[in-house]
């Protein structure tokens, strides 16, 4: 009913990230396509994410895993047009949930993992500082950050310590 898809542009730890830390909307509806019939193969009926990776070497999207649970970076779905969350409690109460795609150029950054990962980035010359900083610039989505509710942003910068000696970052 609702899809979304996006591309994980930076991830923690750099070589095999366990998590996103800069995540963008995009165009890709052979995607969308397989996931579909991926999907009604398996009779799946839920929220899900599906996970791909493309293979440089044949040119092709290869299928990762499929889970049937909320992902970390969930809160672009909203500032794509798809809140996720609202249509799966829309769906479980008995509401019409309409079909919808979301939109292509969102952007989001989780800052308290990034900006660690965007500055290793920059050592090992993977990007230029001045793309780092221009794509922080265009960021439509926050994980945690939020001037409406500032709290938990709070929180996360107070944990920040103890997340640097048991993650590293």
């Amino acid at each position: 009913m609702a899809s979304l898809v996006t591309r994980r542009l930076r991830q923690h730890p750099l070589e095999f990230g366990r998590a996103s830390t800069y995540v963008e909307s995009l165009e890709l509806p052979c995607l969308e396509k397989f996931s579909e019939a991926f999907l009604r193969a398996a009779n799946y009926y839920g929220l899900v994410e599906i996970e791909y990776k493309y293979d440089q070497r044949d040119r092709e999207y290869k299928l990762l895993d499929a889970n049937a649970r909320t992902w970390g970076y969930n809160s672009i779905g909203q500032a794509a047009g798809v809140d996720f969350p609202f249509l799966l409690y829309s769906d479980q109460i008995g509401e019409p949930v309409s079909s919808i795609r979301g939109k292509p150029g969102v952007r989001w950054v989780r800052l308290l993992t990034d900006l660690p990962t965007g500055a290793i980035g920059i050592l090992k010359s993977e990007v230029t500082g001045r793309d780092y900083i221009r794509s922080l610039i265009d960021v439509n989505e926050e994980a945690v950050f939020s001037g409406q509710d500032p709290l938990p942003g709070l929180v996360e910068c107070a944990l920040a310590p103890y997340l640097f000696l048991k993650r590293g970052y």
